[in-house]
This record gives structure tokens, sequence and C-alpha cells, in this order.
């Protein structure tokens, strides 16, 4: 069984007897969530101290001596009476502060890259950005709107580009796009695969999706161009007519919306198409699950033939159930930045 310990200014908190952590590639910060329930020890006749957390303290969360996130206490939740007590402790990754600050409008940039933005944005937070992909060409004027959380507008131009930002075990900002990795161990129905359950819905899928925006005008793009941005993509899966439109609240082109559109697509149908396996254990063979990577699947009652999904979203669970993973895996498709989504069968019954 894994160990998890709670490190808050330099002490190892262990002994949770409760414990939830999510990470997702479409959330910009990682959470936990610990719980301890117990009766209080007596020494030499009196009763120990209970352990006392701060919320807004630095913390990093460490399975069996590795780093998972790495942030700040949100809140703390203690309950006693005179013998026995319980005491839950949330958090999240430092990129929280983006995800929860906002400013008055202000420019941001001229012709620079997601990265370059991303930096310009989280250093007066103290957080750090890298890129482990090529982040592509650089933007237009963009500018945040008055109460715009930093971590929407940047969600937000990144998906121009068809970026993700997600944070890291160390909590530095990361700008990617999946495949992070192909596992060597499957999921497979009858071994590993304790519960499945899927989700198929077209619920939030649009047979056209239109976006539209406009730009900050200079002095070599003005006029129409920059007043009238806009983008369409077809959903080919929705025969009805059913039509969105995204508005963008950053300044963007044309080139961009349209990219958008394209990604506003393929991501709400991969939303649409997924599966959550439960397995026992936090860990494959090669580590711990985590969003981004790719897995073989054997699923002989969702598939005809072995698939590799992505991992989307992974949450590590402990409780009177015992210590287990719930992974929740996308085609791959739905975050490619080349695919479209794949022509459905007639005789699919989902």
């Amino acid at each position: 069984m894994s160990e998890l310990a709670l490190i808050v200014d330099g002490t190892r908190h262990l002994g949770w007897k409760e414990i939830q952590i999510r990470r997702s590639l479409d959330a910009m910060a990682d959470s936990f969530e610990l719980v301890l329930s117990e009766k209080w020890a007596e020494r030499d006749g009196s009763i120990t101290e209970p352990r006392r957390l701060r919320t807004g303290a630095p913390v990093v969360v460490e399975i069996d001596g590795e780093p998972v996130i790495t942030g700040h206490i949100d809140d703390v939740l203690p309950s006693y009476d005179a013998r026995s007590h319980s005491l839950v402790v949330s958090g999240r990754s430092k990129t929280a502060d983006l995800v929860d600050s906002s400013s008055t409008a202000q420019p941001w940039a001229t012709g620079q890259t997601v990265l370059q933005v991303a930096r310009r944005v989280a250093e007066p937070f103290g957080i750090e950005v890298i890129a482990e992909v090529d982040v592509g060409a650089p933007l237009r004027a963009l500018e945040v709107e008055p109460g715009q959380t930093y971590g929407e507008a940047l969600i937000q131009i990144a998906s121009y580009r068809a970026l993700l930002l997600v944070a890291d075990e160390q909590g530095r900002l990361v700008i990617t796009r999946p495949p992070r990795a192909t596992l060597k161990t499957e999921l497979a129905l009858g071994e590993n695969i304790r519960v499945a359950r899927g989700r198929f819905s077209d619920r939030d899928r649009f047979g056209e999706v239109i976006v539209q925006g406009q730009g900050a005008a200079d002095d070599t793009w003005y006029g129409a161009p920059a007043s009238g941005a806009s983008g369409r993509a077809k959903d080919d899966g929705i025969k009805r007519h059913r039509p969105t439109l995204v508005l963008c609240d950053t300044s963007t082109d044309s080139s961009s919306c349209s990219q958008r559109a394209e990604w506003e697509v393929r991501r709400r149908w991969g939303l649409s198409r997924g599966i959550t396996y439960t397995v026992a254990g936090w860990r494959h063979q090669d580590g711990l699950w985590r969003p981004g990577d790719l897995v073989p699947i054997r699923d002989q009652w969702m598939f005809d033939e072995p698939v590799e999904w992505l991992i989307t979203e992974v949450q590590l669970l402990l409780d009177e159930r015992g210590e287990r993973a719930e992974i929740r895996v996308a085609p791959q498709s739905s975050y490619d930045i080349e695919a479209a989504p794949e022509p459905e069968r007639e005789s699919d019954v989902w």
C-alpha cells in the first residue's frame, strides 16, 4: 500500500484515513482532499496535541517520497470533542492563484507566443512556466477583460494554438499537447479493471461552431480584418441544425478563430465519448497514473479490438473501499491538433 505524506514547514503529516487527489488535462490546478479521524492518544496522563495546519501554508503532497502536488492549503476543517477529532485538509497546486485571480483590463502583449505571454502573466505570482511542445506562432495584441481571471484568459489564448495548460508535480505551469507518453501497462477487462462506466452524450455537441471576436488594430492590421474576426467548423456527427456561437474575450484574428472553432468541435466530441476505469492501487508498472498519457485498452465489451486512448483525468482515492485509481480516458483525436472527429458508424449504439 502506498504512503501519502503532507509536508508543511518541513514536517511530514502521515496517517490519513481518506484521500482524494484529482489531476486533469482540463484543469490548470491539481487538487487534494485528505481526512484524518482518530481518537486522541494519552501520554503520561495528558492528551496529545492534535496536528495543527494553517490555511495558506505552502504544501507538498508526496506519495512514497515522490511529489505529486506542490501548492498551498485552501481549507482546514477540524471537528472534535474531548476524546476524538477529525480533520479535513484540502488544497491545490500553485497555479490555483492564476485560476482564482483577476484584474482590471490591460494589454498583455503584442506579437508574443503563448509561452511568452504565460511567463509574463505568471511571474508576479512566483510561478514558473515551461513548454513541453512547440507553442506555435506569435499571437496578436491580447487584452484581458475586467474581472476575467488570468487562468480563463490563458486557457483561451492557448486554445487558439490547440495547447493545454496543466500543473506539474513541482507546481509549475506546463504548456503541453498530449500524448505525453505511451504506457506499457494495459487496462484490461477481467484483469486489472475493477469497474468501468461510460458517458456517451451529444448534449454539448453542435453541428456548427462559430467563433467571433475582434482584434486590436495597428498600422498594418485594421478595418474589417481587425473588427470582424471569425471562424467556423462543422461536426459531421451532428445531423440536426444545432449551431453555437463562441465569443472571444481576448483580442484575436480570423485565423485564430478558425483554429479555435476546430478545437471546440474536437474537444466537445472527445468529452462526449469518455470512459472511466477503476483499478486497484495508484501505480502502473512505470509510475503513478497521470493525465496526458496514452494507455492500451483491452475491453471487449466496449471495443471490437485493442485500442489506445488518452488518459484525460485521474483520481487517486483511499477510503473504506481501499486504495484505487479512477482513470478517465477519451479518444486521442479529441486533443489532436491535426485530427478531426472520427466518422461515426450507423451501427454504433452510443
